[in-house]
């Protein structure tokens, strides 16, 4: 009988491709021949292609106390076998725990998600240190000071984070991060709001010339992003005023921002209840009232993209006592959301069906993002040759 290393070459990569990069890296350790073929550029391209493809996974990201006592950040990965879902009328939905050790501190701080593309996930320990992170081949980077940052000698200066952002510009073929800072009490400045962009190639932050300030923006809903076809989305305010929201994208290639007028909605949603999502490669507005005895929610699509988009009511979710926040988009068809007793559920859009995910129950701070595992390296310089793939 033939083993699997008597193989054609060409035959273990077409094989190993449609692989998870965590298992892949175990079949490092089995034979130099297959480091060597894993660690290749190409290999490296094409199994993220399969990844970007298939999109068949979630990360969870909750904090809970380990059977020490004492209280840690998990990271879930989920994942639903396609081969199965296929034979049977039942999917099965897989979940892994594991707790992440960051190399920039001892304590586990809570770090939210701020963006995710391509297998990285871009975070921030303490709202000051931004990490690109790849979960699956537990690979860091620390990116460097911000640009705003006062030279040696120089007074300081306070500002808050108001915004971020990570995404891929697939027309420089380069990841970049967008911060958005609030300066409190500068003197001199032309505006308080002010923008940089870190592009993980030259490993440096450099400023946008934009005022934000000048065109009515103020406040974003919350500091991450939704990243989607080469953008980013905020939902945003001009002044304390719920009547002045609108959502705020900035095109990660040419780097300008917009204004985007949402749907028109009776429904009573409060400014905390409203979710930016991606569903079936559109985006999609969610709108959720708390307040109401049995929950009501509206799902909008953008029909047509601009400054004036049109927007068009999916569906209204009502009269389901359970269902108490929306996280993420899964799969085609799928809502995640978090239930009034903390666990989290998906809902089928078509259907009305709810299954609980193979995940513990957690405490508090809890994010999700369509993941997918991938070798992506996040040292700084090191751009993919995409040969004739798209990453798109």
């Amino acid at each position: 009988m033939a083993r699997f290393s008597d193989l054609p070459e060409e035959l273990v990569v077409e094989i190993l491709a449609y692989l998870p990069a965590d298992s892949l890296m175990r079949f490092k350790c089995v034979q130099k021949s297959w480091y060597s073929l894993i660690a290749k550029p190409k290999f490296v391209v094409k199994q993220l292609c399969n990844q970007i493809y298939n999109k068949s996974g979630l990360l969870l990201k909750c904090r809970l106390f380990n059977d020490c006592g004492n209280e840690e950040s998990i990271l879930s990965f989920l994942s639903f076998d396609k081969n199965t879902e296929m034979l049977h009328s039942e999917d099965h939905v897989y979940a892994v725990d594991e707790v992440i050790h960051f190399p920039f501190y001892k304590d586990r701080l809570l770090y939210p998600f701020f963006g995710h593309c391509h297998g990285i996930v871009c975070i921030s320990l303490r709202y000051v240190k931004v990490i690109l992170c790849n979960p699956a081949t537990r690979e860091f980077r620390e990116l460097p000071v911000s640009c705003f940052h006062p030279s040696p000698g120089s007074e300081e200066v306070v500002c808050l984070p108001l915004g971020f952002g990570f995404g891929y510009d697939p027309k420089t073929n380069d990841y970049k991060v967008i911060r958005i800072l609030y300066f409190i009490d500068n003197p001199g400045c032309e505006s308080p709001i002010k923008v940089e962009m870190y592009t993980l190639s030259t490993d440096s932050w450099r400023k946008v010339n934009i005022n934000l300030f000048a065109a009515g923006i103020c406040f974003l809903q919350r500091l991450e992003s939704l990243y989607f076809n080469r953008a980013f989305y905020w939902m945003a305010w001009g002044d304390f005023h719920e009547s002045d929201s609108f959502i705020l994208s900035f095109d990660i290639s040419d780097e300008t921002f917009k204004k985007i007028a949402g749907p028109s909605s009776t429904l009573n949603a409060r400014k905390d209840s409203r979710e930016l999502i991606v569903l079936n490669e559109s985006l999609a507005f969610v709108l959720h009232d708390a307040s109401a005895v049995q929950s009501l929610m509206e799902i909008w699509i953008m029909d047509e993209v601009g400054v004036k988009a049109k927007w068009k009511k999916l569906l209204t979710i009502e009269g389901n006592s359970r269902l108490q926040k929306p996280l993420v988009f899964w799969k085609r068809d799928e809502l995640v959301m978090e239930d009034k007793t903390g666990k989290f559920c998906r809902y089928n859009l078509r259907t009305g069906e709810i299954k609980d995910l193979p995940v513990r129950r957690r405490l508090r701070k809890y994010s999700a993002v369509n993941y997918l595992s991938s070798q992506r390296s996040v040292r700084a310089g090191n751009k993919l040759d995409l040969g004739n793939h798209s990453l798109t």
